[in-house]
């Protein structure tokens, strides 16, 4: 399985919410169609500014895929607004749950 993070820190929390709506209501739509993807968008009522989203993919095949999706549909986004990025990928190296 691959990981990707996406973190953006936006200038203002309004910008942030601008961004995840389009999330909301872009992304379940493009990915519908896609198996062995799984979008994740994680909020944190302390830091309004940052939208953190995980990506899961089970093959680098899907992963690339689903990055072009990104790139073509994300980038108008981001460049209305303006926001810091950081992106971290990699395989999973240990998966276990507790409680079992």
């Amino acid at each position: 399985m691959q990981i990707k993070i996406f973190i953006r820190t936006f200038r203002s929390a309004v910008d942030a919410q601008m961004f995840n709506s389009v999330l909301h209501t872009k992304w379940p739509e493009l990915i519908k169609p896609m198996t062995g993807a799984r979008f994740r968008l994680v909020y944190n009522e302390s830091t309004p500014t940052v939208s953190t989203v995980i990506w899961e993919f089970s093959d680098d095949k899907v992963q690339k895929k689903i990055e072009k999706i990104i790139e073509a549909e994300i980038l108008k986004f981001t460049e209305a607004l303006p926001n810091r990025q950081v992106h971290y990928s990699g395989s999973v190296e240990l998966d276990f749950t507790g409680g079992e």
